[in-house]
């Protein structure tokens, strides 16, 4: 079950509902009278109030709308759908590679992104504070096509080419599931553009990639096939990250980013299939049969999700400065 977390705050509103302008008017004297009666001292009988006005409590949603859009750059995969009922509060920018869109986040041209904690860790070995805000519904999958076979080959390992994008969640995910192949051996290679890397597995170029299932959806039916999936196994490395500029500068607008988001993962969930053809539209799937996710609400990786790829990162690349949890997550 998703655990919907971190919604923003509602305040309470109490406002006086009223009949008419003129019974208004005529409460207001009447509490006049009363307050004038007790010489200002103790409690004021408002019992003549009660035929004028009700007294009600109202919730209003705090924030609604943001000063200034949040500028997201986003990849090609079903975790980005709910921003696209979001254009009231963020600028959507699509882009086909994470080098691409992380140097764009470099140039100061987009305010958050849909990433993942392994460049968070990396911007911020940079110096660049990125915070994760929530997971995404991101899911990763190793595919082969039909050259590929687990286990070894006369007593030897077996080895493949797998593509790859390096530095980057694929990179993570891929050492993950495939550290126990059955004696096949998976060698890097790297493919940055996933449309790229795509058709490079779709043409026998390359026998196994890692994708999005977004992306790798198409393939299944042509033969294709999943050698390793993330789901169940508790990786949650995808995620929806935003830079400490707007989290420190713009409180308000990050405020309302968060109500929408929250917004549009209940509209997706309460009637999915009314947004299939978005989805099929802004996330260019290359098959209409992909079901929409259930999106889940603000929701932060654990702790302990966030140390296997602190873990990985420190073996992989070093750490020249230190991170922790609460390094790499708004709460």
């Amino acid at each position: 079950m998703n655990y919907r977390a971190g919604r923003p705050a509602r305040s309470a509103i109490v406002a006086f509902e009223t009949i008419s302008k003129s019974a208004l008017a005529a409460a207001c004297v009447l509490a006049a009278f009363a307050l004038a009666a007790c010489g200002g001292r103790g409690n004021p009988d408002l019992s003549a109030l009660a035929d004028g006005t009700v007294l009600k409590a109202q919730i209003a949603a705090f924030p609604t709308k943001a000063a200034r859009k949040v500028r997201v750059g986003v990849m090609p995969d079903a975790g980005a759908l709910p921003l696209y009922l979001m254009d009231d509060v963020a600028e959507v920018i699509p882009f086909q590679s994470a080098k691409e869109r992380d140097a764009a986040l470099e140039a100061g041209q987009l305010d958050a992104i849909t990433g993942d904690l392994v460049s968070v860790i990396a911007h911020q070995q940079k110096g660049i504070e990125l915070r994760a805000l929530s997971v995404t519904e991101s899911r990763f999958l190793l595919v082969a096509g039909p050259k590929f076979r687990e286990g070894n080959r006369g007593g030897k390992a077996a080895h493949y080419n797998v593509g790859i994008s390096e530095n980057t969640v694929i990179e993570y995910v891929t050492d993950a599931l495939s550290a126990d192949m059955n004696g096949a051996v998976l060698d890097k290679i790297s493919i940055p553009q996933v449309p790229v890397r795509l058709e490079m597995l779709r043409n026998g170029q390359i026998p196994v990639a890692c994708l999005t299932d977004v992306m790798a959806w198409g393939l299944l039916s042509d033969g294709f096939r999943i050698v390793r999936d993330q789901a169940g196994t508790g990786l949650e490395p995808a995620v929806l990250v935003v830079t400490g500029e707007l989290a420190r500068k713009r409180p308000d607008d990050l405020a309302a980013f968060r109500f929408r988001w929250n917004e549009a993962t209940d509209k997706i969930n309460a009637n999915p299939d009314a947004y299939a053809s978005l989805l099929l539209e802004k996330v260019r799937l290359p098959n209409s049969d992909y079901p929409v996710p259930h999106y889940r609400g603000i929701t932060l990786p654990t702790e302990a999700q966030v140390q296997s790829v602190i873990d990985w990162y420190r073996k992989k690349y070093g750490l020249d400065r230190s991170v922790s949890y609460a390094d790499l997550v708004i709460r």
